[in-house]
């Protein structure tokens, strides 16, 4: 079974929670005791957090297990499918956002 997007869906909803609670992505390592580059990882869907990692997770943010891990009600489907491409975009050089640009514009007709 392949879980990309659903790595992809909790890194999301973490960094969602996160920001909506102000915190950045170093107060929050701190608060868990754990590296930035680790936390953002996780919050870009590189990997998953460990079961420990997760309760931190959500013992700081004040967050029930159900909120973490509905996806299926987290957003309509067109709309986790536009988080994930613009998250996607995010990460990408300017280089390769042109590239994308051009390809969309190709495409768009």
């Amino acid at each position: 079974m392949d879980f990309r997007n659903e790595k992809f869906l909790l890194g999301l909803k973490i960094k969602n929670f996160r920001k909506n609670q102000s915190y950045t992505q170093e107060q929050l390592s701190e608060a868990l005791g754990m590296d930035v580059s680790a936390l953002s990882k996780i919050e870009n869907g590189k990997c998953f957090p460990s079961v420990e990692t997760l309760c931190k997770i959500m013992k700081t943010l004040k967050i029930k297990p159900d909120e973490l891990f509905d996806f299926i009600n987290y957003k309509e489907q067109s709309k986790i499918e536009n988080d994930i491409v613009l998250e996607k975009v995010k990460m990408l050089s300017v280089k390769d956002k042109k590239k994308v640009l051009t390809f969309i514009d190709l495409i768009k007709d």
